[in-house]
C-alpha cells in the first residue's frame, strides 16, 4: 500500500459541484454562524438574545440548549468577522490534519469547555450573557498548534507588519493575550466585557484533545518515528509496531530496519512542518520507501 493510500497521508476529497453536500465542514461551520446573525441580529433583533445566549438565568429557566447556540450567537458584525477568519484559517488547517469530524468535535467541545468554564467565573463575580464562537475557534487553534507546534505562518500585524511565527508561539501568544485582557477586565461592566474563562476553556479542550489522543480515533495523523529522535516528540502518536514489522529480515539472514534513516528523517520533517513543505526529491523518495516497506511487510506476513 502507497503511503499516500494511508489516512493521514490523504487530503480531504470533495465531490464536484457548488451544493451544500460539496462543502467543507468549516465552510458548514462559517454558514451556520452567518445564517445564526442574519436571524438572530438582523431579522428578528433580540437585544438580550434570551434565547439563544447563555447565562446561569437562561440555564435555570430551562434553556438549556444554549449551551450549544451561544457558541453561534455574535454581539455584532465585528465579533462574528473576527471569528469567522479564525475559523476559516485554523479550521482549514485543523481539517488538514486529522478527520472532519474531529474538527466539529474541536469546535463543539471547545465551546462547551469555555461555556462551563466562564459559567463558574459569573457564579462567582456576577452573571451575564455570553455569546460568540471565541471559545471554539481557541479551542481549534490550540489544537492546531499541538499537532504542528513548529509550523511557521506569515502574518501582518495590523495588516501591515509582516510577522513570522510559528503555531507554538502563536499559542502563546493568544495565552498570554487572554491574561493580560483578564487582568484589565477588573470594574468592566459584566455586560460590556468579554467573556475571557471561555477563551480559557476553548483553549485548555484544544490542547487536551490532542495531547490525550482523541484526535487519532477513527483516522488521524499517525507518522513512524524513530526512538531517540532529537526532535521534538509528536503529540500525535502512533501505536507501537507488532516484532514482525519491527524489523524484516532479507536472504541473507541480515535485520532490515523498518524505517531507513532518510524516510524517518522525511517523516520527522511532515511533522514538525506539515507536508506541504517535502520538496519533489524528498516526496519522490518518501512514495518509493512506502512501497519497498509495504513489500517487506506483505511478504512476511
Amino acid at each position: 500500500m502507497s503511503i499516500y493510500n494511508r489516512d493521514y497521508m490523504r487530503d480531504e476529497r470533495r465531490p464536484r459541484g457548488g451544493g451544500p453536500s460539496t462543502w467543507s465542514v468549516v465552510t458548514k461551520l462559517l454558514v451556520l454562524n452567518a445564517a445564526v446573525y442574519v436571524f438572530n441580529d438582523l431579522l428578528f433583533y433580540n437585544p438580550n438574545r434570551d434565547w439563544f445566549g447563555l447565562s446561569l438565568e437562561a440555564l435555570a429557566s430551562g434553556r438549556v440548549w444554549t449551551l450549544i447556540t451561544y457558541q453561534f450567537v455574535h454581539a455584532n458584525l465585528w465579533h462574528l468577522l473576527a471569528n469567522g477568519v479564525g475559523l476559516f484559517f485554523l479550521g482549514r488547517m485543523l481539517l488538514q490534519l486529522t478527520a472532519p469530524q474531529h474538527v466539529v468535535r474541536v469546535y463543539l467541545l471547545g465551546g462547551l469547555a469555555g461555556a462551563l468554564f466562564q459559567l463558574g467565573w459569573n457564579a462567582i463575580f456576577g452573571d451575564a450573557i455570553i455569546v460568540g464562537a471565541s471559545g471554539s475557534v481557541l479551542a481549534i487553534a490550540l489544537a492546531t498548534a499541538t499537532i504542528i507546534p513548529h509550523q511557521r505562518i506569515q502574518l501582518l500585524l495590523f495588516f501591515v507588519i509582516p510577522l513570522n511565527l510559528s503555531m507554538r508561539q502563536i499559542a502563546w501568544a493568544l495565552v498570554i493575550i487572554n491574561v493580560l485582557t483578564l487582568a484589565f477586565s477588573f470594574g468592566v461592566p459584566k455586560e460590556d466585557g468579554v467573556a475571557v474563562m471561555a477563551h480559557f476553556g476553548g483553549m485548555l479542550l484544544g490542547w487536551a484533545y490532542v495531547r490525550y489522543g482523541w484526535h487519532q480515533r477513527n483516522g488521524s495523523i499517525k507518522l513512524l518515528r524513530r526512538k531517540g529522535s532529537s526532535r521534538p516528540k509528536a503529540s500525535a502518536r502512533a501505536p507501537r509496531p507488532s516484532r514482525k514489522e519491527k524489523q524484516a529480515t532479507d536472504a541473507t539472514g541480515k535485520k532490515e530496519p523498518f524505517v531507513t534513516k532518510d524516510i524517518d528523517a522525511i517523516l520527522d520533517k511532515i511533522n514538525a512542518e506539515g507536508f506541504q513543505s517535502l520538496s519533489p526529491e524528498e516526496r519522490t523518495i518518501l512514495e518509493r520507501g512506502s512501497q519497498d516497506l509495504s513489500k517487506r511487510i506483505e511478504r512476511d506476513s
